[in-house]
């Protein structure tokens, strides 16, 4: 669960601070770049990369829809920013990966969907064709380096973490040794490896797993020689590297903030905002919704049903099949039922919903098909017994709506109206970071939106 601290309406009100609404000009005429967001460039080379990723999944995606969703990226991640602690907003707990982590590994996976092909040419341009090449040394922990990373004697722990004398070890155990370019020499330590776990990599590492650690050593390599590459090889250059790396921790933080404020979030979720607005939802928010979706609420008011219950599997069977030859129910029921309601023919009578605690054969009235007989079923019973068998018929069912002021309806409104209320907050935030950023594009783009939009 995410922590919370922002309980405040997300109206217009929150940006009453911003600077008074400044128009979109298409008037651009920056060299290599598509776009400004208040004065920050988006380089052409990084729109046509992020265009390049938004085909993946939406091939009509254009250059016009890339800039668009980059600016409000920006715009949302500098409102997630005024609102949120980067620790909240990806989620910098004990069982996650750390906050650095999770850009880079959006990062690097952005890297290789967009340059795949080119990536894997380069690995291949390397010594052996492969990352090993890069490696100028390997070490894999031995029982010494654990030993001053994690104590001699194994210890209990509450949570996954080293203390400063197990940091400080860590750091001390190169486990790889490369050079990406000639320019560019590294080390992986044991500590690198271990400040990029969840904490069922920490838990691995805990448990003294060196190929695990070596493995995950190599994976490092392999994001270092992406991010490296990309940098001074992909043409992006390193202004639009960071660019590129902003936009990665834009999109982060922006989806950080719509779980937060239960955009993004399930119906079900634990979400303090939404609670916040579920719980402030008025009587007559509730009416009005109760009003609009009174099909939803519809339910079996009560239940006229007959049934006949005998001794085993196989008599069950045999009346069964005489119901089905037509035989009357009532009268076999007479005949051959054992309960104690046989001499009514196996009347059960009206059975009405929330009207007392209902028996289990009661309950089944309720999602029995009227007018037609139950295929035999066993009653429940504990291991060893022999519980009877049930024929069950339902004669009638009365349909009605559950009460306005139950709490079944006042949890499904309330829902209802929190969730849209936060979209409706989220749409009004949007328009106003819109509004009043200071927006300049290449004459090349269409019109963005201007609206609140999604």
């Amino acid at each position: 669960m995410r922590p919370h601290s922002f309980l405040l309406s997300l109206s217009l009100l929150t940006f009453m601070a911003l600077p008074v609404q400044a128009a979109t000009r298409h008037d651009l005429a920056m060299p290599g770049v598509a776009a400004t967001i208040n004065g920050e460039p988006l380089p052409d080379s990084v729109v046509s990369l992020m265009q390049t990723l938004a085909q993946r999944t939406d091939k009509q995606a254009s250059r016009s829809d890339v800039v668009q969703a980059m600016i409000d990226d920006r715009l949302l991640a500098g409102v997630a920013r005024q609102q949120y602690s980067v620790a909240e907003l990806l989620e910098d707990n004990k069982v996650g990966f750390k906050p650095e982590i999770q850009i880079q590994q959006s990062l690097v996976s952005w890297l290789q969907s967009g340059y795949g092909p080119r990536l894997d040419a380069a690995v291949k341009a390397e010594k052996g064709g492969k990352l090993d090449g890069l490696i100028l040394a390997r070490h894999e922990p031995v029982a010494a380096d654990w030993n001053a990373v994690l104590g001699a004697q194994p210890k209990m722990l509450l949570e996954y973490a080293l203390d400063e004398k197990g940091r400080k070890a860590a750091a001390a155990v190169v486990l790889l040794s490369y050079r990406l370019d000639a320019k560019t020499r590294g080390r992986i330590s044991l500590l690198d490896v271990y400040d990029a776990q969840n904490v069922q990599g920490r838990n691995q590492l805990h448990a003294r797993d060196g190929g695990f650690a070596m493995a995950q050593a190599q994976q490092l390599l392999q994001w270092r020689y992406v991010m490296r590459w990309a940098e001074a090889r992909s043409g992006l250059g390193a202004e639009g590297y960071a660019v590129l790396r902003r936009a990665v921790e834009d999109r982060l933080l922006r989806d950080g903030w719509m779980a937060l404020i239960g955009i993004s979030s399930d119906i079900h979720d634990d979400n303090e905002n939404l609670k916040k607005l579920a719980a402030s939802a008025t009587p007559a928010e509730i009416h009005a919704y109760y009003e609009a979706h009174r099909d939803e609420f519809r339910r079996i008011e009560k239940v006229r049903a007959r049934h006949i219950r005998v001794a085993d599997e196989k008599t069950a069977n045999d009346v069964y099949a005489r119901l089905q030859q037509g035989e009357d129910f009532s009268a076999l029921a007479r005949r051959v039922s054992q309960a104690e309601d046989a001499g009514r023919g196996g009347e059960m009578g009206w059975i009405v919903h929330g009207e007392k605690s209902l028996s289990w054969l009661e309950s089944l009235t309720f999602v029995q098909k009227a007018g037609v007989a139950s295929r035999p079923f066993r009653s429940p019973g504990a291991p060893g017994e022999n519980p009877a068998w049930e024929i069950l018929l339902v004669d009638e069912k009365v349909e009605g709506w559950q009460a306005e002021d139950s709490p079944e309806v006042r949890y499904v409104a309330a829902q209802d109206i929190a969730r849209k209320k936060a979209l409706q907050a989220y749409r009004d935030t949007l328009a106003s970071v819109r509004a009043a950023a200071d927006i300049r594009l290449d004459k090349s783009l269409a019109p963005l939106a201007r609206g609140a939009g999604s």
